[in-house]
């Protein structure tokens, strides 16, 4: 077993940085942006790097960028954080709370983004002691599945330019207490396709049903085939979890309607399950559609991948983490969760590990009410730091 022997250094750079990190997360969170358009978000992160003295490096064509800190080592890893926040109006109070009607940093890119900033600083300044060269990136858009920034980042070129070998993420999880963390071996947060079946009837009138093609039906039978029959010609042990979020038609109340609208998601764990559900949803659609003497045309967007973590390097981070947070506050085998995550990218390029970082908030992700606890900043730097200089 490794010690945490950097223990005291990272301690010294927290307290050096703690007040301003403080400040930095405020004004991202009071100065929320969408994806994509993140320049303020950008301006703020580099402006405190460059104030210490970390060179930052915009993306060429988006927002967001990257820090890369050379320590003429063999090997290179890396590390995420999101800017994006959503559109949402905040209702939490706080006297930091969003000065942008109708967005807010809803999902804890906030926190993540000062963390990464507070990571790339206490690092820079611990730059000798640093065993790998270390590539911290800035992502934009993460909530803008299925068009996420993680590709976008990639194709830059940072991974084979650095020849990343390894890449950590983590995200506020309300759930746990500050300074736990959750993750697992395998696959952790699901893959997210987006749904849409539009359904062509007949239109007649409601008392002569015989003469039309009703699309109204039609839905309702696939509707309920999709979210519940499907499920049946899948292991139990497997999971795949396919959600209804709306069904638009133009019908009237005396009409036979011949037209109907459904959107909705699709969520798996398992990529080969993933892909057996995408197409007995378009079988199933057009057979039901078709035995009605309709038809249905069946639409499937692929999003994010599963985020899968690589089994070694997760036993590694929780030894690591074990070490510099304590046992009791290192939970290895958490259940997946089946929300989406744009990370995943990332993870087919190399070996990854995402977790799950405590926050304490008393409302869910997504919120108009999430406020993760600030304390989490500290204890997030204080993980990844010790763990990057003594555990990789």
């Amino acid at each position: 077993m490794k010690v945490f022997s950097s223990k005291r250094a990272v301690r010294e750079e927290l307290d050096q940085i703690r007040e301003e990190l403080i400040r930095l997360r405020r004004s991202i969170h009071a100065h929320p942006e969408q994806g994509y358009h993140e320049t303020g978000t950008t301006k703020r992160v580099k402006d405190f790097l460059e104030r210490r003295g970390v060179p930052f490096c915009s993306f060429t064509n988006m927002t967001g960028g990257y820090v890369y800190i050379d320590c003429k080592k063999t090997r290179s890893v890396g590390f995420r954080a999101d800017l994006d926040a959503l559109s949402i109006e905040e209702r939490t109070g706080a006297e930091f709370a969003s000065v942008i009607p109708g967005m807010m940093h809803a999902c804890g890119h906030d926190m993540h983004t000062a963390i990464a900033a507070g990571l790339a600083a206490v690092l820079w300044s611990l730059r000798e002691r640093l065993r790998a060269n270390v590539l911290i990136v800035f992502q934009p858009a993460e909530e803008c599945n299925p068009k996420g920034g993680a590709k976008e980042a990639l194709k830059e070129g940072i991974f084979e330019r650095f020849q990343v070998e390894e890449f950590y993420g983590l995200h506020m999880w309300p759930e746990f207490k500050i300074g736990e963390i959750g993750l697992r071996k395998g696959a952790l947060m699901a893959s997210s396709d987006k749904l849409n079946i539009t359904v062509t009837g007949k239109k007649a009138h409601a008392a002569e049903p015989q003469k039309g093609v009703d699309a109204i039906s039609i839905a309702a039978e696939i509707i309920s085939a999709v979210e519940h029959k499907i499920r049946r010609e899948i292991s139990p042990f497997e999971t795949a979890l396919i959600s209804i979020g709306s069904v638009q038609t133009e019908g009237r109340y005396n009409i036979v309607c011949d037209h109907a609208q459904i959107e909705g998601t699709i969520r798996c764990l398992n990529p080969e399950t993933r892909a057996f559900v995408h197409r007995r949803v378009r079988e199933v659609a057009k057979e039901i559609a078709a035995a009605y003497r309709g038809n249905a045309a069946v639409g499937i967007e692929d999003g994010y991948q599963a985020v899968i973590n690589d089994a070694a390097l997760t036993e590694r981070f929780a030894e690591g983490a074990r070490e510099i947070l304590g046992k009791e506050a290192v939970h290895a085998e958490v259940n997946p969760t089946l929300i989406g995550e744009d990370f995943s990218f990332y993870g087919e390029r190399a070996p990854s590990v995402y977790f799950f970082m405590g926050c304490e908030s008393a409302y869910p992700l997504h919120s108009d009410c999430f406020l993760p606890a600030e304390e989490a900043l500290e204890r997030s730097v204080y993980l990844m730091a010790g763990y990057f200089l003594d555990f990789i």
